[in-house]
């Protein structure tokens, strides 16, 4: 495993240095099916991503935010996210992240996110600690929720997507809230710089690599159940004590 984490941590490097070349730069924003956009650092940065592995593990299967997914015969899938937090990166904002997970039957073994713009870099492996930037990093100790710092990428997207009554209850109940969206959030969470994040709908490259990264952390990752997030949805990563309290929000009136 620390093999792999290595060679996920130098792609996912060189993956955010072909980033890049494209920030802070005019570039053409085109709308996926779903009116997400997407650039040309993304597609150029997931080609770099499945090249490397594909040659490296020609077994593997792959799954990506902008090329799908290739089937594989080893019980192994890498599973990318070029930029995480594309309207940031268009709009000049440092705060994305170019994230690599490795899944082993089933389960989430590795995450990596190097965030180029901010020269950070998140990495887990399964029984091996989260570091940033190679020096460990665990989450806070905070156990109250009127003390924690709570963090959603877009508020008006919780407020659609969970209610008025959830998100309400999260505002009133906690003490700081900002909107240090994507996965800078959980960079943030995971260094014990924030207690809480969320985000109402999440995709499997989405969140990955935070499974590793959270868990190693220290914290827990869920969806709004408090069950394994598989199946997308609603994320919710915490620092462990404030877990519990925070699934009691999201309860619908």
């Amino acid at each position: 495993m620390q093999d792999l984490l290595d060679f996920t941590t130098e792609i996912a490097e060189k993956a955010g240095e072909i980033t890049l070349k494209y920030f802070g730069k005019k570039i053409d924003v085109e709308s996926k099916a779903d009116d997400s956009p997407v650039t040309v650092a993304d597609r150029e940065s997931e080609e770099y991503l499945r090249a490397e592995i594909e040659k490296r593990f020609p077994e593997d299967g792959i799954l990506g935010e902008e090329f799908g997914e290739k089937a594989g015969t080893s019980g192994r899938r890498w599973i990318i996210d070029p930029i995480d937090g594309t309207k940031s990166f268009i709009r000049g904002v440092p705060l994305y992240g170019t994230m690599v997970a490795i899944e082993v039957d089933g389960k989430m073994k590795v995450g990596v996110i190097r965030f180029p713009g901010t020269r950070e870099t998140l990495a887990a492996r399964e029984g091996g600690g989260c570091t940033v930037n190679g020096e460990r990093c665990a989450v806070s100790e905070i156990s109250e929720l009127t003390k924690a710092t709570v963090l959603t990428t877009d508020m008006r997207d919780a407020l659609v997507r969970l209610g008025e009554a959830p998100l309400l209850r999260f505002l009133r109940n906690t003490k700081v809230h900002r909107s240090w969206g994507d996965c800078y959030g959980y960079l943030l969470v995971a260094t014990g710089r924030a207690d809480l994040m969320f985000d109402p709908i999440m995709n499997l490259y989405d969140f990955a690599p935070l499974i590793p990264i959270v868990t190693e952390a220290g914290g827990r990752i869920t969806d709004a159940q408090g069950k394994p997030p598989v199946h997308g949805g609603t994320v919710l990563a915490t620092n462990g004590p404030l877990h519990h309290a925070a699934i009691e929000l999201f309860k619908k009136d």
